[in-house]
């Protein structure tokens, strides 16, 4: 082969490897531009992540705070009646919820001691990132929030969710229900939106961690919605969502989570709470106040095992024999 015919196929290769990268990259811009315009609704707010006293994390997890306020009126203000931890291990594809009862008795940067919730409205996301991070030595330094009015929304879209309901919790839902027709049925039922809403505010037959239970029932069923969903109407429900969230994410960001979905069958929800049966914890009244108090060293803790080194809430403290024994006992029941 002559030095010409060297240098012409040299020219043709570049040329060549230039228009595919040219192309590809044309490609990934206009899949971004798609994705750019499915977010473009969201309500977008910056904090600043030098205010938020995140503690060091661990690379592949990403640790979200998720909030539900109870303003009606489709702002993101008020006090946080949904407190959440969403983890997500962008390596095994698992995500834990993590709730935290609206009344546990913390300290909220400068203000007082008083129930985690008031954070919220004291200072809004940032302020009660802030606390999360605070009182469990958490490194959460980003949010997403939702006012229940959004929620019902969210969740018609969806075509309702499916909810195991008792009696009492049906009449409370009643009482309490803002708009649509009232829950006539019990044991397994397809609640509406507003129905789904009302649920997951009851508290009065039993107590606020029940309260927490029944918002990550209404969340694992949403989730299990979202998992029965042709991935080509992805798209659509994103666009139609965004404007009901608000949150701190980049879009680089909802990417880097989003991929998370790839995991396919590996996918997987886990949910726990504080307090639970695994820590000391009880009600008491403080200045004329009813609280959660449990001892916030521990639920730490508690916390980075759980989230860190994929230990659950029932074996903490537990040596590896008597983990074992629990685990025979578990299968045999």
């Amino acid at each position: 082969m002559n030095e010409e015919r060297k240098k012409r196929l040299m020219r043709l290769y570049f040329k060549t490897l230039a228009i595919t990268l040219a192309v590809c990259i044309g490609l990934m811009g206009a899949g971004y531009g798609v994705f750019a315009y499915m977010v473009g609704g969201l309500n977008r707010s910056d904090i600043n992540e030098d205010n938020l006293s995140a503690n060091e994390g661990i690379d592949g997890i990403i640790n979200i705070a998720l909030y539900g306020v109870d303003s009606r009126n489709n702002d993101y203000t008020g006090r946080s009646d949904a407190i959440l931890i969403c983890s997500v291990n962008g390596d095994t594809g698992k995500i834990k919820l993590v709730s935290i009862a609206r009344d546990t008795y913390v300290s909220v940067p400068g203000h007082y001691n008083t129930k985690i919730n008031h954070a919220y409205a004291y200072g809004g996301p940032e302020l009660a990132i802030q606390t999360l991070n605070e009182n469990f030595g958490m490194d959460v330094t980003d949010y997403v929030t939702v006012n229940f009015e959004s929620l019902a929304d969210i969740i018609d879209e969806m075509g309702g969710v499916m909810i195991d309901v008792t009696e009492e919790e049906r009449f409370q839902v009643n009482a309490y229900l803002q708009r649509g027709l009232p829950l006539s049925e019990t044991g397994m039922v397809n609640l509406t939106g507003a129905q789904a809403v009302s649920y997951s505010r009851i508290r009065k037959i039993d107590s606020d961690s029940m309260r927490a239970s029944r918002q990550r029932e209404v969340l694992a069923a949403l989730f299990d919605k979202a998992l029965e969903i042709n991935p080509l109407n992805y798209p659509s429900y994103v666009r139609k969502f965004s404007p009901m969230v608000e949150t701190s994410l980049s879009n680089d960001e909802i990417l880097k989570i989003a991929k998370v979905g790839l995991k396919g069958s590996a996918l997987s929800l886990e949910q726990a709470a504080f307090p639970n049966d695994y820590i000391q914890s009880g009600g008491e009244t403080i200045n004329g106040g009813w609280y959660y108090v449990y001892d916030l060293n521990q639920a730490t803790d508690m916390l980075q095992q759980y989230i860190y080194e994929d230990i659950p809430f029932e074996h903490y403290g537990l040596t590896e024999e008597e983990i074992a024994a629990l685990s025979e006992s578990e299968e045999t029941e």
